[in-house]
């Protein structure tokens, strides 16, 4: 019989992304809660209506296209997406996306954009 590296088992955890660190971003126009456990970041990253990258974020963080890599759920209003290479989606409720590293986005619509993001540390 194979042997584990570990036979003790590992207890679930949780956080309220509301008890979370939380920062606005784009002179307020994005609010990001932010919470790690384990390894694992989530995010909840709400895009005020009449946001959009290249005019609220760019000088911010000093690029002319997000240098971030993005993937989550959209769990409310609508976001369009434009990649470096012409490529534009639209994401709305529901949808699961990947942006990649070079894209502009901005909020379409009255309501915020909101995605949630998933990211992995890695394991040290």
């Amino acid at each position: 019989m194979a042997s584990r590296e570990s036979s003790r088992p590992v207890s679930s955890e949780r956080q309220a992304l509301d008890d979370g660190e939380h920062i606005e971003m784009a002179g307020g126009r994005v609010q990001v809660a932010t919470v790690e456990l384990r390894g694992a970041v989530v995010k909840r990253v709400a895009h005020g209506p009449g946001w959009r990258w290249s005019e609220h974020s760019s000088a911010e963080v000093g690029e002319p296209r997000c240098p971030r890599r993005h993937v989550g759920v959209m769990v409310g209003g609508r976001m369009r997406v434009e990649d470096a290479d012409g490529n534009v989606f639209d994401a709305i409720e529901g949808d699961v996306v990947v942006i990649e590293p070079g894209h502009d986005a901005w909020t379409l619509g009255d309501e915020p954009a909101i995605l949630f993001e998933f990211e992995a540390l890695a394991k040290s």
